[in-house]
């Protein structure tokens, strides 16, 4: 009798991944490099359709719920990496479905201007993507544990 098992065959092998979600991992692989990297803008410029279009939990002074259009979104992202000092960030490994992709972020600063000036946030965040061909044309954030604190 022989000690050593044959290898069997796996029950079930997984089918090639689709062109779509190939072009989406692609997609989610850069953005999370990018914004490891703290390069925000560089990865609106090169990742995200002209149309693209932000979806925010919440409206508030300032911040409009719904933002539409890459020069906007690019605008909006300035201002506010202007208006904050970041005192730690960190970004997760993206799951990728089809067309679409989540990504977890973290980002702890405080506001340096504007109605929370002084507050320090420390704020955890998911956020689903939505690719068409091969850019971001929709982006949806999910906030979770918004700690704040005053300085």
């Amino acid at each position: 009798m022989s000690t050593t098992a044959t290898p069997s065959k796996p029950a079930f092998e997984m089918p090639p991944m689709s062109a779509e979600h190939q072009a989406t991992e692609k997609v989610a692989k850069r953005l999370a490099e990018l914004i490891g990297q703290r390069k925000n803008l560089d990865a609106i410029r090169e990742l995200y359709a002209d149309n693209a279009k932000n979806i925010e939990v919440m409206g508030g002074p300032g911040c409009e719920r719904i933002t539409e259009g890459k020069a906007t979104l690019l605008q909006k992202a300035e201002q506010f990496h202007k208006s904050i000092t970041v005192h730690g960030h960190s970004v997760g490994k993206p799951i990728t479905n089809g067309d679409q992709f989540i990504l977890p972020m973290s980002l702890d600063s405080t506001f340096n201007e504007g109605p929370m000036a002084g507050m320090r946030m420390n704020m955890q965040e998911t956020a689903l993507y939505t690719v068409k061909n091969g850019k971001i044309s929709e982006a949806k954030f999910f906030y979770g544990g918004c700690g704040m604190e005053e300085k």
